[in-house]
């Protein structure tokens, strides 16, 4: 019996330590006596200020100093309940504007004072309607409290006495009115951080970062290369996606305004390349002549809309846009994963005669080997794929468990896609019986095509000469693939720079998207792919580097503190890209199945921070088990559920259109939701429900009320 009230009394122990951990450095409390005595005849307060903290033992369970005492003392008889009073105390206590007070306070009357002020700004709710349901409305007490709080700053200050309101944080998707206004502001606010960049990079997280990233950028640098190179005949293979990938990296870590974006190929970008390829050759066009001059006019559109601040026109995509076309990626990453398992499966299927068997063919290059119909091959690769994924999953949520120490469980967290890696590449290398595909990498600094052109392509042609007339047709597809980008580095920083993130060295629209497209016209020099902002990459980056609460309580979900904002996480993935043109025998014993896996991991891992997935859930389970978020407060769930409805028929056309032909106007096809945001949704929805769903709520005490009929107008553009 003993032995068991020992063992209770340690993990006690155990869980205040815990609870210890959580609470912020240098806090104080409060304690609260209340009882009743025979003796007395009426009742006894005393509230007492420590002029420091003092440990007093056994008066509270946590050990931090106690610095307000409260006691009360009343009759045995007595109606009053001490109890309650107690709790009003320590509900006064919670407030952060009555502590403030009773620090400073020197006489009672400024501690009743105080009391005073907490009641002006409560909200009385009569106890004979409590069962209306009107008096807990969540919006009404709001706008009730900030009622009270504008009548106390009336009282509290004459009404001709001039305010010293500091200036609003800057907008950076305000117009200058000027030429490069925007571009030059972005200059300015962003590199006043320069130096920070680099020292606030120098740390583990930020190292560990760099490693998942890597591996996740040189797989689909590895992956899209390959698949370049079989749609425009090795003209563009991996050798060029590396080169380009290390080249434009470097030189967007270095330059941009929002450094925690990667950069790279997308499916995007190389569905458009293989549509321009395959025009070149229908017509007898130079194929990588005709880039450069593409990507001369991509420069000269991007310095004409820079210079105009056309980046600001980046407020109509709202969240209903961004979610649609971050939920795109997201799901293309994971129909990508199995799509290339499933070639695996297609190159290597069963077969009762391993011995016997003829060597397939498959259309995809880029997985399939020249060795085929191998035995374990599928099945071993599937293994490999989920084990990547689950393990790095597993790490990521280890990190928040309750096992090993804290330090330890955050370097198993930050390290989790690489541990992944090595493990499944140590396994893969012991089995040598099975056969499974690795990572091609080329070997040395060479063209994909050596006999063909070299390192330069020549802007006037390789075998043909180009025209002035081809140079001048050459700018509509140059407006083709500015908007991709355009729509593609945008969204990405808007996502980014959500607010939930609490980044605070700002962003880059005007520069970034300058600079993006200058990168172009390095890319097609050295005859490599087009590069853009890889969405899933940028919010893998940013998740891997957030700095969550440590203090938060038992049972509630921790809160981000913020991001590590610097470039030194980007600048080592560039860099290490290109020293894997120099590490073919190392990266060749990495399986592809391990890269799928990755693949897999990170269009599951950004899919957690798109409310459009929450709200998928939301339509198969009961409004009661809704969880307490803002706009589901706010808005009715048949509501929501079209709301979701139409942002789903939206994905589902976009993706359509990525499929078909018509992939060409992908980015005509993805700016239509803007329209249908601004034009469409006012015919079903309320503009109180939009701004609640759209995520335009306002946390300001200047917020309009509902119905306000001018307000809907002003938040248009």
């Amino acid at each position: 019996m003993l032995q068991d009230e020992a063992l209770l009394e340690e993990d006690h122990k155990k869980h205040l330590s815990g609870i210890s951990r959580r609470i912020p450095i240098d806090s104080e409390c409060t304690v609260c006596l209340a009882g009743a005595l025979e003796d007395l005849s009426k009742p006894i307060v005393g509230f007492i200020r420590l002029a420091q903290g003092q440990n007093i033992p056994r008066v509270i369970e946590v050990a931090m100093p106690v610095r307000f005492l409260f006691v009360l003392l009343t009759p045995l008889d007595s109606n009053l309940d001490f109890h309650e009073m107690g709790r009003a105390i320590s509900t006064l206590m919670c407030d952060q504007e009555f502590v403030e007070v009773v620090y400073q306070a020197e006489t009672m009357r400024e501690l009743l004072l105080g009391i005073n002020n907490f009641l002006d700004d409560s909200i009385v709710l009569p106890p004979s309607t409590w069962e209306n349901k009107s008096l807990l409305d969540v919006n009404g007490i709001r706008k009730k409290s900030l009622e009270l709080r504008r009548r106390k700053e009336r009282k509290s200050s004459p009404p001709d006495e001039e305010k010293k309101v500091p200036p609003p944080p800057r907008d950076p998707l305000k117009r200058t009115q000027k030429i490069f206004g925007g571009l030059v502001e972005d200059v300015k606010s962003r590199f006043s951080w320069y130096l920070s960049d680099f020292t606030d990079g120098l740390n583990p997280q930020c190292f560990a970062s760099a490693i998942f990233i890597y591996f996740a950028a040189i797989s689909a640098a590895i992956t899209f290369g390959g698949l370049m190179g079989d749609k425009t005949d090795a003209e563009i293979g991996v050798s060029e996606a590396l080169v380009v990938t290390c080249v434009s990296g470097v030189l967007f870590s270095l330059l941009s305004g929002q450094p925690l974006v990667v950069v790279g190929m997308t499916g995007p970008t190389l569905l458009f390349d293989e549509i321009l390829y395959q025009f070149c050759v229908d017509n007898q066009l130079e194929f990588l002549s005709l880039r450069f001059w593409i990507s001369l006019w991509v420069a000269a559109i991007a310095t004409v809309v820079v210079a105009w601040e056309g980046s600001a026109l980046v407020r109509f995509f709202t969240r209903f846009t961004q979610e649609i076309f971050a939920s795109l990626i997201s799901l293309l990453y994971i129909y990508e994963s199995f799509l290339k398992l499933y070639a695996i499966f297609f190159a290597h299927p069963l077969v009762l005669d391993y011995c016997s068997a003829v060597p397939m063919n498959t259309t995809n290059t880029t997985v399939a080997s020249t060795v085929t119909s191998q035995p374990n091959t599928a099945l071993w690769s599937a293994i490999m794929m989920m084990a990547t994924f689950l393990i790095a999953l597993s790490l990521r949520r280890f990190r928040n468990s309750r096992f090993l120490v804290r330090s330890v469980r955050r370097a198993l967290g930050d390290f989790g896609v690489p541990i992944a890696i090595i493990f499944i590449v140590a396994i893969d290398y012991s089995i040598i019986r099975v056969y499974t595909q690795k990572l091609t990498v080329p070997e040395g600094l060479s063209p994909s095509k050596p006999d063909y052109r070299g390192w330069i392509i020549s802007p006037l042609g390789l075998q043909t000469s180009i025209s002035a007339l081809q140079i001048f047709c050459s700018s509509f597809a140059a407006l083709l693939i500015f908007i991709l980008l355009f729509l593609e580095i945008q969204i990405s920083e808007l996502i980014v720079n959500k607010k939930e993130r609490k980044l605070r060295k700002g962003s880059g629209f005007h520069l970034d998207l300058l600079l993006i497209s200058y990168l172009q016209v390095v890319a097609a020099l050295l005859g490599g792919p087009w590069v853009c902002a890889a969405t899933v990459r940028s919010v893998s980056h940013v998740a891997s580097l957030t700095v969550m609460s440590r203090t938060h309580a038992p049972g509630e979900k921790p809160k981000i503190l913020g991001v590590k904002e610097q470039r030194l996480s980007n600048l080592l993935v560039s860099l290490l890209i290109g020293v894997s043109v120099f590490m073919a025998p190392v990266l060749s014993q990495v399986p592809v199945a391990a890269l799928f896996g990755i693949f897999l991991y990170m269009g599951v891992s950004s899919m957690s921070g798109i409310q459009f997935f929450e709200r998928l859930t939301f339509l198969f389970m009961p409004a009661k088990h809704h969880p307490d978020f803002s706009y589901v407060r706010k808005v009715r769930s048949l509501k929501m559920h079209l709301y979701t409805a139409i942002q789903v028929v939206c994905l589902a056309v976009l993706w359509v259109v990525k499929s078909t032909r018509a992939a060409l106007g992908f980015p005509f096809v993805l700016l239509l939701m803007v329209p249908v945001r601004y034009y469409c949704l006012p015919c079903c929805f309320s503009p109180a429900e939009i701004r609640a769903l759209d995520g335009e709520e306002s946390d300001s005490e200047d917020e309009p009320e509902d119905d306000d009929p001018d307000f809907y107008k002003q938040i248009l553009p």
